[in-house]
């Protein structure tokens, strides 16, 4: 171990005898060193010396304490959440340097095991299904993050209508398959992550399955066809064991959430709960599986990725479990007009829920709707 002072964190001396760690609220420490030990310590965890080292080199720069004394100093400020292991980046690629900088930095507002998190991505495999605008918008951040393996899936080519939010793609790309654009941008951008690429369509639970089956998380971005393309990955998520993430985007609004198999309520969850808390819910959802007119889309590319940031970082949470998902059996709505992030409903699994639960006949009628 090579103790050093978080790198997230700069180091101020506010005058002779204070010292502050960090600059965000929460985590920064204000520190009274009227004996000056700390100006002689803090220049020595720098994440250069083995533990054995270290003391020794503290104890010539500070000769009136001990081994004892020196740990328990040290300890302290671990205690404050103010050091981390250098090790840690020993064997991360540098790109991913600040990944491990920023799960170091959480760890003291969030408890959570900042040695384990960028080591989870790392060893992760994400199933993103759509690459239109949220979908193609979460490629670079999924890559970004460093997981292991990446599957795309889509069926759809780049149009010119696309170019104004889904900013994977260039002119250039007009006529080109969305799959192939995105591969040739994944080896561009981060060659060490494994990619496949299917080019085809997501038509029954079991071709979810069977692209999920080693998956870590999977990012639901299809709307197609309404309903029961989110059912069917709903469906084979909990199948899988595996958590999913859905993205929505209607016109000025945009929705997340999560479904964890066996602690939150799933996607059939839901479709029950709205049947029994809402009024006229299944004359809505019949006319909203058979509509007159299909609107046009209507999004802007900033909104797109504001909602895609929300997506993808709910996946980091529930790979990492840095913090805990705040979308699970939640539907997370950002008002793209005010900015605000909100929580629209929330619902409990259902015990007679057919996909996560044991079946009850009483409620086949909802599903008959949008049968899978």
């Amino acid at each position: 171990m090579r103790l050093q002072v978080k790198r997230a964190l700069p180091i101020y001396w506010l005058d002779e005898d204070t010292v502050r760690i960090g600059a965000q609220q929460g985590i920064t420490q204000e520190l009274r060193d009227y004996a000056g030990e700390l100006r002689s310590l803090l220049p020595l965890l720098d994440g250069t010396r083995e533990m054995d080292e270290l003391l020794h080199e503290a104890g010539i720069a500070l000769p009136s304490l001990t081994a004892e004394q020196l740990r328990a100093g040290m300890a302290l400020l671990d205690d404050c959440g103010l050091l981390e292991d250098a090790s840690l980046y020993d064997h991360l690629p540098e790109k991913l340097h600040a990944n491990q900088a920023f799960f170091a930095a959480a760890a003291a507002n969030t408890g959570s095991p900042s040695n384990m998190a960028q080591g989870r991505i790392s060893d992760s495999h994400v199933l993103l299904l759509g690459l239109g605008g949220g979908g193609s918008a979460s490629v670079p951040s999924l890559l970004a993050l460093g997981v292991k393996k990446l599957t795309i899936v889509d069926y759809d080519i780049v149009e010119s209508s696309n170019l104004n939010r889904q900013t994977l793609y260039r002119t250039k790309d007009v006529g080109r398959f969305k799959v192939d654009v995105a591969a040739e941008y994944a080896d561009a951008f981060a060659p060490d992550v494994s990619v496949s690429a299917f080019n085809q369509r997501i038509s029954c639970v079991d071709d979810v399955k069977r692209l999920g089956a080693d998956a870590d998380a999977i990012l639901c971005a299809i709307d197609e066809p309404p309903f029961v393309a989110q059912r069917r990955v709903n469906a084979a998520a909990v199948a899988l064991g595996v958590p999913a993430v859905f993205l929505l985007s209607q016109h000025t609004r945009g929705r997340v959430f999560s479904v964890v198999p066996g602690l939150s309520g799933c996607m059939d969850c839901l479709q029950i709960h709205d049947e029994v808390s809402t009024e006229d819910f299944l004359p809505q959802y019949r006319a909203l599986m058979s509509p007159e007119r299909v609107g046009a889309t209507a999004a802007l590319a900033p909104h797109i990725q504001r909602l895609v940031s929300f997506g993808t970082d709910e996946i980091v949470r529930l790979i990492t479990q840095y913090a805990a998902p705040f979308a699970a059996g939640k539907q997370m709505e950002v008002d793209y007009l005010t900015g605000n992030l909100g929580t629209v409903m929330e619902w409990e699994r259902e015990p007679g829920c057919p996909t996560c639960g044991e079946r009850d006949a009483r409620y086949d009628h909802i599903f008959e709707i949008a049968p899978l």
